[in-house]
């Protein structure tokens, strides 16, 4: 099917997704913050921050101006990296899976530089990843309190070795597919498709913080709470200029 010919009903569209948050909120009226959650969900529709980071996610190597740094380079000066190639899963042959793998991992470093990108508004040089891989850090550990000025312990080779064994709860599982199937049609209404970097990968880095938010808790299971908490960082990472954050 060839959605971009499809002339979409916007205010028919959205009022279908009010109603699938509407139930949601209602099968999981225990979640904390939830409601907040799915109204900023609904707001990506005209988030204007949101259609440029989705954009900014198709030019590819074209958002930087120095050449992908070496598996060498990026070991030895960034520990994160090194324990995430060395210890999450790597998929034989499907990238859709319920563990966390690294491909987890990459889109939320991903992610982070889109949005550097798009408020810095200039192309990224090599010192930036210092930046966006503190950011990393703070999103992994304090999840939607990365912005806060508070101490904290980085990640370390447990962490990730715990990351890497987490499983779902099926209730978690229903509530994550559904604000999914929201986020997926708020981008076939938008752009005709959610077929690009960001939006392949949006799944992922949700993914990736939930599990993060369940380690940090002490779990080795993802529940409600966590993918309601993975989806405010992400929509606060989205409406945060982190070149303030350094």
């Amino acid at each position: 099917m060839l959605d971009e010919y499809i002339d979409w009903d916007v205010d028919e569209e959205m009022g279908k997704n009010r109603v699938r948050a509407d139930r949601i909120l209602k099968d999981f009226s225990d979640v904390e913050g939830l409601g907040e959650v799915l109204s900023g969900v609904l707001g990506l529709m005209d988030s204007e921050v949101y259609n440029r980071v989705y954009l900014a996610s198709d030019l590819g190597e074209e958002i930087s101006n120095f050449a992908p740094p070496s598996r060498e380079y990026l070991f030895e000066h960034y520990k994160q990296d090194q324990y995430a190639c060395t210890i999450l899963r790597k998929p034989v042959l499907n990238l859709f899976t319920d563990n966390v793998i690294l491909q987890h991992y990459l889109a939320t470093c991903g992610a982070i530089g889109f949005v550097h990108y798009v408020y810095k508004g200039s192309k990224l040089s090599l010192s930036d990843l210092d930046l966006q891989h503190t950011v990393l850090e703070r999103l992994m550990v304090l999840l939607d309190n990365f912005d806060k000025p508070v101490g904290f312990h980085p990640p370390d080779e447990d962490f990730y070795r715990k990351l890497k064994n987490i499983k779902w709860d099926k209730n978690a599982k229903k509530l994550y597919g559904g604000i999914l199937r929201i986020i997926r049609d708020i981008t076939l209404v938008k752009w005709g498709t959610n077929s690009s970097t960001f939006g392949s990968g949006e799944n992922f880095t949700l993914t990736f913080l939930a599990a993060c938010n369940a380690v940090v808790h002490g779990r080795n299971k993802i529940l409600p709470e966590d993918v309601s908490i993975s989806h405010k960082t992400h929509l606060k990472l989205l409406n945060t200029d982190i070149n303030n954050l350094g």
